[in-house]
């Protein structure tokens, strides 16, 4: 340290030490993060078997940690953990999980990504492990749903966060594509080091990197594939999922369920759907084998608020345009609670998993075979909310085309002075809806009778507090909820008027088919601009400062269903368009595609609420410019909050929004049949394409 004064030396030696009591610091919690996966992630394997096998695999480490070759990584790492395997199963010969049908083996990067996910991914791991004996019998790549653990190898020195992020999707990935037991282990390999990871609908979680000089944490994540412990393994006892056998190993997979509270006993599946990982993640399973649908909801609900069995309940018997649930036999039967996994940061949460089983199934909503289908479509989803909000008060809270069947089997009828679409048009009050609404997850049970803000946040009900929370799919979930705020306008709101459907033969049929219910017949304004609650969200009063959801946000969301799908539909048959035409609709539908919920900033749906006709006659694909007037028309009423709105006498507040666009597609849907409006069969294989 020659010219530097001893006044700097001294500061230098303190901050020297400053920096070592840090780094030590640090390094103990990485250590205590560490201890606290390994204990709850990860069996035990004793130590001197770990010495035994931490001397033998010696050479295996330094040609990991030589690396210079990004090949040779995936060839090293495979080499490595499968001598880890080899010395396992010696020092434990007798283990059922080590014989020859049940050992694992890891595979190095594939030439091609594992096939037949549910969610048709294309991800490709740069290695994985799997059995032996099923990786001896494939002839390709191996599916998604053979594999066990997925892993990844990166060349640098230090795992970065990108390199984390990157392995969190493969996990995911791998728990999606294993409804049998969606609990992963997964890891990232480096020159210098490793990371372990673990996910499951408890949530994510992964290590800080560690030393290959600690290689303990590493033979026990490959001792845990093998015989992991008992509170990750989160199949079910009781009611078993398992790989049918019958299914071919390089074939899309089947799912043999054994569930004695339903009378199931080896019935093959095939998996309909799959959400998203680390949270509730349903899935849905439909019975391949016999005429009679059957549908198997496996998730894992967060404790709070009442269970989607119990807003089925509520429903009854043969709700009209609903999914109808299954009753079990031996309704006693219970899931047991997922354990919480503490790792201090409250990740890994306690969820209680659940099991409905439903025999309705349908078609997707784009496959709507013609517009007048997909008008009457929305129409009957309308139609069956209202009923639900109205006659039993659960509000759904997430409607979006993966929570609707188009071609309902069975049949749904009406009841309760429901009347379907088509039921309207041709004076026939019990013709079947065009759809069926499932999925209520995130549904809820409303106060018996409406409640204004106040009511809400001074009530203990816990009903009224879960309004509160911010649920739904981004791209349908309505603005006002998704941005969790009110939007006040700059001057006093116009609200809609509710006017008589046209031509008069249009008005009759549908006053017609709801003789009870004299809103159906009002015509004339709905209201007043509530200009006190106006003042209030000013001031920023308590109750006005978070988004409560309402009945009228399910409507809302019902209708982007709708303007969505008709960005990207066509006609069949239709030639190729303009490239500016196609690129006007791209821009918009991947801004709306990005929503994110729980922001503040502007919302991106906003573009088709707020735009002129000539813009829709544009963004539309030409065989449907037809439709932009009518389309216009129905987003004129979004641009109003219905939170403001004093309503006019006869008119109930809560489905005002429904019964607004129910008239405006019902006019459509008229005319669209009597040809007045030129229909248009659309192609329900394919979108409109991105350029």
């Amino acid at each position: 340290m020659e010219g530097t004064s001893p006044v700097k030396q001294q500061r230098s030696v303190k901050e020297d030490s400053r920096l070592q009591r840090s780094q030590t610091t640090q390094d103990r919690q990485i250590s205590t993060k560490i201890a606290k996966f390994q204990k709850l992630c990860l069996t035990e394997v004793p130590a001197d078997v770990i010495d035994d096998i931490k001397d033998e695999i010696k050479d295996e480490i330094a040609k990991v940690k030589s690396v210079d070759k990004q090949e040779d990584g995936y060839i090293y790492t495979t080499e490595l953990l499968n001598k880890i395997v080899e010395l396992l199963k010696t020092h434990n010969p007798n283990l059922q999980e080590y014989n020859d049908n049940n050992v694992i083996v890891f595979k190095s990067r594939p030439n091609n990504a594992p096939p037949h996910h549910p969610r048709q991914y294309r991800d490709r791991p740069d290695f994985f492990a799997l059995s032996k004996h099923i990786a001896e019998q494939l002839q390709n790549t191996p599916s998604w749903h053979h594999l066990r653990s997925v892993g990844e190898w990166k060349p640098g020195k230090v795992i970065s966060s990108a390199d984390e992020g990157q392995e969190r999707e493969y996990v995911a990935c791998l728990t999606q594509a294993r409804p049998d037991n969606p609990s992963v282990l997964g890891i990232v390999m480096c020159p210098e080091g490793y990371v372990l990871s673990y996910g499951s609908p408890r949530g994510y979680v992964i290590t800080e990197q560690i030393a290959y000089l600690d290689i303990s944490p590493l033979i026990r994540y490959v001792h845990s594939l093998h015989v992991p412990l008992p509170v990750i393994i989160l199949a079910d006892g009781e009611r078993t999922i398992t790989l049918d056998s019958k299914a071919g190993l390089d074939k899309a997979p089947l799912w043999q369920i054994t569930d004695p509270a339903y009378n199931i006993i080896d019935r093959s599946f095939s998996l309909k759907f799959i959400g998203s990982p680390f949270t509730r993640m349903t899935t849905v399973l439909s019975d391949v084998n016999t005429q009679e649908s059957l549908v198997v909801k496996d998730s894992y609900p967060d404790s709070k608020g009442l269970r989607e069995a119990d807003l089925f309940d509520l429903l009854g018997d043969m709700p009209p345009g609903w999914v109808l649930r299954v009753k079990p036999i031996n309704p006693t039967v219970e899931f047991e609670p997922l354990l919480e996994l503490d790792f201090g940061d409250g990740s890994l949460t306690q969820r209680t998993k659940q099991r409905l089983l439903f025999e309705s199934t349908g078609a997707p909503f784009h496959e709507c075979q013609t517009i007048s289908e997909a008008v009457g479509a929305l129409y009957d989803i309308l139609e069956a909310s209202r009923w639900a909000i109205v006659k039993r008060r659960v509000l759904h809270r997430d409607i979006s085309p993966g929570n609707v069947f188009i071609y309902p089997e069975p049949p749904s009828l009406p009841k309760d002075d429901v009347c379907f679409v088509q039921g309207v048009y041709e004076s026939n009050p019990q013709s079947p809806s065009l759809t069926t609404l499932l999925d209520l997850d995130n549904g809820v049970h409303l106060p018996p009778t409406h409640k204004s803000l106040k009511e809400i946040y001074s009530s203990p009900d816990a009903a009224t507090h879960e309004l509160k929370a911010l649920t739904g799919t981004p791209m349908y979930i309505a603005r006002g909820p998704s941005l969790g705020l009110y939007t006040l306008p700059s001057e006093p709101y116009n609200f809609h008027t509710l006017d008589q459907i046209k031509p008069a033969e249009a008005s009759e049929l549908y006053e017609r088919a709801y003789p009870k219910d004299t809103f159906r017949r009002m015509q004339g304004k709905v209201g007043e601009f509530d200009k006190t609650l106006h003042q209030e969200c000013v001031e920023k009063q308590k109750h006005t400062k978070r988004l409560v959801q309402r009945p009228w946000h399910d409507a809302e969301s019902a209708m982007f269903v709708f303007l969505i799908f008709l960005l990207r539909a066509k006609p069949k048959g239709s030639s190729p368009e303009d490239e500016d035409r196609l690129r006007a609709m791209q821009d918009i539908y991947m801004a709306i595609r990005d929503t994110a919920i729980g922001t503040e900033a502007a919302d991106n749906r906003d573009h088709l609420i707020n735009r002129d006709l000539f813009w829709w006659e544009r963004v539309l694909h030409t065989g449907l410019e037809q439709l932009a007037p009518a389309i216009w028309n129905l987003c004129r009423p979004l641009k109003v909050d219905y939170e403001f709105l004093v309503p006019s006498k006869g008119v109930d507040h809560e489905v005002v929004l429904h019964e607004i666009f129910q008239r405006q597609l019902f006019q459509l849907y008229y005319k669209l049949k009597k040809g007045e409006v030129a229909d248009v069969e659309l192609d329900t294989v394919s979108f409109r394409p991105f350029y």
